[in-house]
């Protein structure tokens, strides 16, 4: 058997036992310091560099959010080798699973469906195999199984009660009807992953509006939202008016970081953003 197929099977186990969890969301109440990425798309360094910053406190680490490892670089040959940056965030929740945790966006759903997406002429699901049997060789069929039952287990909402409700992304306004907001409070069913289902529509959304952003924080009691999901090259994205999307990858990744007992609005969450290369 596989120690690295043994680290995901962990993980999951952890993730899917969470005493915080009540269906796909997590409770994570007033914890103090959050430090929240973005997209990370297999820029392992970028995710080293953050690891290593909430690692480096001397007292008590700050509760870490992360989303989106997968599908990275592919190289010359259609591979892709980001299930090693997928391995260090098991890793980070296994070695200290009540302030690690890790949220499902739309690359992992894919990977579960096996629906493909097509990055620069490539197949990121396929080059995401080919990377697992790459690094993993005999072992590959033992961890594949494994990353797979990680990716399940992922929820698809953290939220603190400051009123911050972080996911990877939020319906799009014209498909809402088939985005029962329910889904938080209940476990998946394998229909939720497929396009048309909550799961899908809650990591594939895009095109927010200040009219649904409003509607939604009345149904869920939120104040402020704080997205991955948008590749934008400074890092960060304004969704007037009441969320921010942020991307933890390449040269202008950043992270968000900020207290529970803080109230966030968006005129002022710039200030608690910060690049991940100067961590």
């Amino acid at each position: 058997m596989s120690n690295t197929a043994d680290i995901f099977r962990q993980a999951a186990e952890l993730i899917e036992n969470d005493p915080v969890r009540k269906g796909a969301c997590l409770h994570l109440g007033s914890p103090g310091r959050v430090v929240v990425a973005g997209d990370i798309h297999g820029h392992r360094g970028n995710l080293q560099r953050i690891l290593n910053y909430v690692r480096s406190e001397e007292t008590e680490p700050p509760t870490l959010i992360l989303q989106e490892l997968i599908h990275g670089p592919i190289d010359g040959r259609g591979i892709d080798r980001s299930v090693e940056v997928m391995f260090l965030g098991a890793q980070a929740k296994v070695e200290n699973p009540e302030k690690v945790h890790y949220l499902l966006g739309n690359h992992a759903l894919a990977q579960i469906t096996g629906s493909e997406i097509t990055k620069h002429g490539h197949g990121v699901c396929k080059a995401f195999m080919d990377g697992i049997r790459e690094v993993f060789g005999d072992e590959a069929l033992d961890v594949y199984p494994a990353v797979m039952r990680f990716s399940r287990s992922l929820p698809l909402a953290a939220r603190f009660d400051n009123g911050v409700f972080v996911s990877h992304s939020l319906p799009s306004p014209n498909r809402m009807s088939l985005a029962d907001p329910g889904i938080l409070d209940r476990a998946y069913e394998e229909d939720d992953y497929r396009r048309g289902g909550p799961a899908y529509e809650w990591t594939w959304g895009r095109d927010q509006t200040p009219e649904q952003l409003d509607m939604l924080a009345e149904r869920l009691g939120v104040e402020f939202f704080l997205l991955g999901h948008r590749h934008v090259r400074d890092g960060s994205l304004e969704i007037p008016n009441r969320a921010l999307a942020i991307n933890s990858d390449g040269p202008g990744g950043m992270i968000f970081e900020f207290h529970t007992d803080e109230t966030i609005t968006l005129p002022d969450a710039p200030r608690r953003l910060r690049s991940v290369a100067t961590l």
